[in-house]
């Protein structure tokens, strides 16, 4: 028992650790529309969900209805976001509209609100086909459509826990939850559980279990206790995550440090360089 509650606490630090800005996000309110959370999700990019709800508010407000948003002039798209003061107008605006086109084109209107009854077998496939659903969309969407007390349990979790060493291949439910339940509790469920979920999804590939993600992720695992953030942090950008903001905090100074040892290099080659010119002149002199 003690072995475990110190591997729950250590799995609960680099959860807290890795935790961007991308897996901030809240619980859906009862009002928003299936088609109206993956769209916040998807405006997001790497930035918060505040300012991607603040988008999608603008685009509602401004338009009346998510139609209307498909089929405008992609100028008035970016003014709406503009207005608004919402950061990226017009990279959102693209976003924006190739999304509801796409929700369109697939079944030929916008009601998506059956993706919370799907089975995860025809919710992927549609997500898949959309081929624009941020990482973290999946994850979401079962914290979404959660009905009892526990998150949801998929393969990529169960797959994530054996990968560690921490339950055996094809482990039973309780041996799983005995991880995944302290880590996913409280506040920190939504956060946890999506940083988690995106982790397993780029490390825990069943086709490559000894590929370069695979490697990167048992890697990211043993550095879970390192207070070298910034080699952390280029495992965490090789394997595809967002950066947190210690993290991106903890690269940033590293880049710095790197840039004042190649200024430093430079400097002194200068200085060799000016000691052989004048050692030449020197010599000329006395010949």
């Amino acid at each position: 028992m003690a072995a475990t509650a110190t591997k729950v606490g250590e799995l609960e630090n680099l959860l807290v650790l890795l935790s961007a800005d991308v897996s901030q996000v809240t619980p859906r309110p009862e009002s928003v529309t299936a088609l109206e959370r993956l769209l916040t999700l998807l405006l997001q990019l790497e930035g918060t969900y505040a300012t991607s709800e603040k988008a999608v508010e603008a685009l509602y407000s401004t338009f009346g209805n998510w139609n209307a948003v498909r089929v405008a002039r992609r100028f008035e798209v970016v003014q709406a976001l503009k207005v608004k003061r919402v950061a990226l107008a017009e990279e959102r605006a693209v976003l924006a509209q190739v999304y509801l086109r796409r929700v369109f084109g697939l079944q030929n209107h916008m009601e998506i609100d059956w993706l919370y009854d799907a089975t995860s077998e025809r919710r992927d496939k549609f997500l898949d086909s959309l081929e624009m659903a941020p990482l973290h969309t999946a994850s979401v969407l079962d914290l979404d459509a959660m009905e009892v007390p526990g998150v949801p349990l998929c393969k990529d979790i169960k797959r994530f826990f054996a990968r560690l060493g921490l339950v055996k291949t094809n482990p039973k439910e309780v041996d799983v939850r005995e991880y995944l339940d302290p880590v996913t509790e409280g506040q920190a469920m939504f956060s946890n559980f999506i940083t988690l979920r995106m982790l397993a999804a780029l490390g825990c590939d069943p086709k490559h279990p000894e590929g370069r993600r695979a490697k990167l992720f048992q890697m990211i695992w043993k550095k879970r206790k390192t207070k070298k953030l910034a080699e952390l942090a280029e495992l965490v950008r090789e394997i595809g995550l967002p950066l947190s903001t210690d993290l991106k905090e903890a690269s940033q100074g590293s880049a710095k440090n790197v840039a004042k040892k190649a200024t430093k290099k430079k400097v002194a080659k200068k200085k060799v360089a000016k000691k052989k010119v004048a050692k030449k002149k020197v010599a000329k002199k006395k010949s």
